[in-house]
């Protein structure tokens, strides 16, 4: 008779890539480079007349779960500009007992005079996640970031809360390479209420990188001053401009969406509406 008990299969995971490239060329913003791998793609929305060319990042596996890695990188040239965004919220699903962690790795590289807006739409954490995820973002002098992440915590239209899992969201900005910004959001377990939270279940997190980020600070303060359904906040940190935005999920993506649309004083891209 066997001693041993058969080992538990090993589930497939996701190891994805992708890294879009945009340059200017001939006067117009041209797509430079494109690579992806599943289940990482890329697509390109005719932009609305007068807009930069949109990049939409989207995973076809529909979800990230333990085991899972993706990597997205987006790069625009000297004195382009684009709009970078994903097609729908991204969904973290529970971790299998005993599983570890997915990870998601975004970096962002402006070149000297480049224009990007990083709008990616809210990553729902279902309860029982586990998910580590790592934003880096390189702007040379007389380059434009505005960006954008959203992290919702359990699924509270289905009575869902997050009280197991882990969430490590870690941002970190460069400027002429000297890091000028770095934060780093931990929930281990349940949302940590006496931090801060209270009953919220969402929170936005809003960057924005110019030469002179005063006078956005001031517009950003004012726009923020008339959120009434979540508590929103702007500071400037070492020339970073950083917005937060905290509170019940449709409330918060509501006044993200507000927020960005008067900001930027345009739509949001489509996909944001569908």
């Amino acid at each position: 008779m066997p001693t041993h008990l058969p080992s538990r299969p090993r589930l497939q995971r996701a190891s994805g890539e992708s890294r879009v490239t945009f340059d200017l060329r001939d006067g117009r913003t041209r797509l430079g480079d494109l690579y992806q791998r599943d289940p990482c793609r890329v697509l390109f929305p005719a932009p609305e007349p007068g807009d930069p060319p949109q990049a939409v990042l989207l995973t076809t596996s529909g979800g990230v779960t333990d085991g899972d890695a993706l990597a997205m990188a987006i790069e625009i040239g000297p004195g382009a500009a684009a709009v970078a965004t994903t097609q729908a919220a991204e969904k973290v699903y529970r971790a299998a007992p005993g599983g570890g962690h997915c990870s998601i790795d975004v970096s962002v590289r402006l070149a000297e005079g480049a224009t990007l807006d990083w709008l990616p739409q809210e990553t729902i954490v279902f309860q029982g996640a586990r998910l580590k995820r790592r934003t880096v973002a390189n702007v040379e002098p007389g380059a434009a970031l505005l960006a954008c992440e959203m992290v919702v915590l359990g699924r509270a239209a289905s009575g869902e809360r997050f009280v197991s899992g882990l969430l490590l969201d870690a941002w970190s900005v460069r400027r002429a390479g000297r890091l000028v910004w770095t934060d780093a959001l931990r929930v281990e377990g349940e949302t940590p209420e006496g931090a801060g939270f209270g009953p919220a279940n969402a929170l936005a997190t809003v960057i924005g990188i110019w030469d002179e980020p005063q006078p956005r600070f001031e517009t950003a303060r004012s726009l923020l001053e008339t959120v009434s359904e979540a508590r929103a906040a702007v500071t400037l940190v070492n020339g970073v401009m950083v917005a937060r935005v905290l509170g019940e999920a449709t409330a918060v993506r509501r006044a993200v969406i507000r927020f960005l649309t008067d900001f930027r004083g345009c739509r949001l891209p489509r996909v944001w509406h569908v």
